[in-house]
């Protein structure tokens, strides 16, 4: 009878889901304990997503580990996906995966480092597990795993045994039965210290701050933005996006796994703080206080060039883009107009039209290139190129790159169609250095041209080697692929045996290929093998996928594929 009372008990506090006021649930991404990329609305093509919520040191939490991964065994097939988020800031990717190395489990644990999305979800206890329609955007349970879990709390014999996860699951797949939620009141407290204060959050001197480190670099008149954070009228208007934007990792553009970002300078980044920060004034209204608005007072940059006037400007030639059709890469001589040999420390591009150009590539061609009469451009030397997010490369301290009084550029520009007519003109900034560099640079690839993606695969995994014949220095990395692009990381295998991780990117965007720079150069001993490895996403999923009917291999234009990265480095004589 005891336990018969506990039910009834616990069944007081239960609602059904559509008696909720608000099931909603927004979209949001995390990487997991082994550096993947997570987003809700990825999962759209599965009935449910099961969201536990963990903690390493939590025992009510790890005992359900070997539960949930019975019960993603028994739905295998199902189209059920079973996750698990950590918001406990004290927890790390290494305490997560040794706490798991204990129990038989390989369910991805999201690392929920800014507590955003915890609190979001109102998950403030480990133990909870959620029950997410991915493809509404709904939550169709949350509470208690079984009963048993709360019968545990409540020091308890609870004899009649509830499987409420299973049961949820069940009416999921089999069309039964609602399950209604089972508060939770077990597990460990999740401090939302710097989320759950009142407060405020000052415009002027927390907000603008952040934007003016973070955001308004692009986010200006004549950047690559679409729109300008001039004025706290322009933010408060683009705040519930940019919101948005934070929570599924789509802003900053060009993220790095952050686990790598101590390796790399002039990342695009934003700290959990700042994030939190951001988040609680759009969420408190995004009010200014104050009469003056610090935005309108920003500086205006002097000039298209992002770093700042160059030493010598090379205009590339006036091309004409019709308004349809598919157009080959066009190669084009370019004098430079060079009066000695010279070092070059930086390069960057102004682009006249970013609607058309998809890329642009300067080649160097030497007198003895220039004689040699081939199609495509003819012998050339890789110098540097643009692509969305790539407008400028700043080479590092002591390197450089040889531009030799008699080389021209071979330009290689790659245009599509937009329904209208356009002119574009684009200029090169070359920056100059007076003395010849301690480490010349050039330029090297890792690349597989090989594959060929079946059409509707969402992961399709491709992997590059590049050996690195004498000893040398890596400076930077500059990956490049395509729509389908999905993830990419590096590592280096070298000669004793011994690998090093060097660079992850597990949500790759097309918008932004960016160049990597690391913060010291990496010492790679001849024979070195640099390996990357990535996947393509040529799915319905992928809302840039061009068809996803169709075979897709390595090819010119941006609905084919490529997979690729620049590398440069100086030898070591």
């Amino acid at each position: 009878m005891k336990s018969i009372y506990l039910l009834i008990s616990l069944l007081i506090f239960v609602c059904p889901a559509q008696a909720s006021s608000d099931r909603a649930v927004g979209d949001f991404a995390l990487i997991d304990h082994q550096g993947v990329f997570h987003q809700l609305s990825n999962y759209s093509d599965h009935q449910a997503v099961v969201l536990y919520s963990y903690g390493s040191e939590c025992d009510v939490s790890s005992g359900a580990v070997d539960k949930l991964s019975f019960l993603r065994d028994k739905y295998e097939g199902r189209d059920i996906a079973f996750l698990m988020i950590d918001a406990i800031p004290e927890e790390t990717r290494a305490g997560v995966a040794e706490s798991l190395s204990q129990h038989r489990n390989d369910i991805p644990v999201l690392m929920d480092t800014s507590q955003l999305v915890s609190y979001s979800l109102s998950v403030d206890r480990t133990g909870e597990a959620l029950v997410i329609d991915p493809k509404r955007m709904q939550l169709l349970y949350r509470g208690a795993i079984d009963s048993r879990a709360v019968a545990a709390i409540k020091n308890s014999n609870d004899s009649i045994s509830r499987n409420y996860l299973d049961e949820v699951l069940s009416a999921v797949t089999l069309n039964g039965p609602e399950v209604l939620d089972v508060q939770w009141e077990g597990g460990q407290s999740i401090p939302f210290a710097e989320i759950a204060t009142d407060t405020p959050v000052a415009y002027a001197s927390e907000v603008v701050p952040i934007l003016e480190q973070r955001c308004v670099s692009c986010h200006r008149d004549g950047g690559v933005a679409p729109w300008s954070m001039n004025s706290h009228q322009m933010v408060s208007g683009w705040s519930e996006m940019m919101r948005e934007t934070l929570l599924t990792l789509r802003m900053p553009p060009g993220q790095i796994d952050d686990a790598y970002l101590d390796k790399f300078t002039d990342v695009h980044a934003i700290s959990d703080s700042e994030k939190r920060t951001l988040v609680r004034w759009i969420d408190s209204g995004a009010a200014m206080d104050g009469q003056d608005d610090p935005l309108t007072e920003l500086e205006a940059q002097s000039s298209g060039w992002a770093l700042g006037e160059p030493d010598l400007i090379v205009e590339f030639p006036r091309q004409e883009i019709p308004a349809t059709g598919v157009l080959d890469y066009k190669f084009v001589p370019v004098e430079i107009g060079l009066d000695r040999d010279r070092w070059v420390r930086a390069y960057a591009f102004d682009i006249g039209d970013t609607s058309v150009l998809h890329h642009v590539v300067a080649y160097t061609q030497d007198a003895k290139q220039q004689k040699q009469n081939r199609s495509g451009g003819g012998s050339r030397t890789n110098f540097g190129g643009y692509a969305p997010g790539r407008d400028y490369v700043e080479f590092d301290e002591n390197t450089g790159v040889l531009l030799e009084e008699d080389m021209r550029f071979m330009v290689q520009f790659h245009y599509t169609t937009v329904g209208r007519p356009v002119e574009d003109v684009t200029r090169i900034g070359l920056y100059f250095q007076d003395e010849a560099p301690e480490f010349p640079l050039s330029r090297t690839a890792v690349m597989n041209g090989e594959f060929v993606i079946p059409p509707g695969d969402s992961d399709f995994d491709v992997i590059a080697r590049a050996t690195i014949e004498k000893d040398s220095y890596l400076y930077n990395i500059a990956p490049h692929m395509h729509y389908r692009g999905k993830r990419v990381k590096y590592w280096a295998e070298y000669p004793d045996g011994s690998r090093e991780d060097l660079l992850s990117i597990p949500n790759f965007q097309h918008n932004w290929q960016m160049v990597y720079r690391l913060k010291q150069p990496k010492l790679l001993p001849a024979g070195t093998v640099i390996v990357s490895e990535g996947a393509f996403d040529n799915s319905l999923k992928n809302p840039l996928n061009p068809d996803p009917s169709q075979e897709v291999r390595w090819g010119d234009q941006v609905w084919d594929e490529m997979f690729i990265a620049w590398m440069r480095v100086s030898e070591i004589n």
